[in-house]
């Protein structure tokens, strides 16, 4: 039984991560793009007018919520019949 709950909390983290993230791309594309610049250097700074940096990160995000959306549907499928 605790294997399974292990599993089950693996997938949870995943999914709620996956979701988490997606929605903060969306709702806040400049924090996110700032975020990951100031942290890691990995994405130029976003400044209030690039409306492209800014649309680049909400498409991400909203493929994020996609995958996480996906993957609850698979883990369902395997669940029924």
């Amino acid at each position: 039984m605790s294997r399974v709950l292990g599993i089950v909390a693996i997938y949870a983290v995943m999914v709620i991560a996956c979701g988490g993230v997606g929605v903060f791309m969306l709702i806040a594309p400049a924090r996110f793009g700032n975020l990951i610049y100031e942290s890691f250097l990995l994405f130029p700074q976003v400044r209030p007018g690039d409306w492209g940096k800014k649309l680049f990160l909400r498409v991400v995000g909203a493929g994020l919520l996609a995958f996480a959306v996906r993957f609850v549907l698979r883990i369902f499928q395997l669940r029924l019949p």
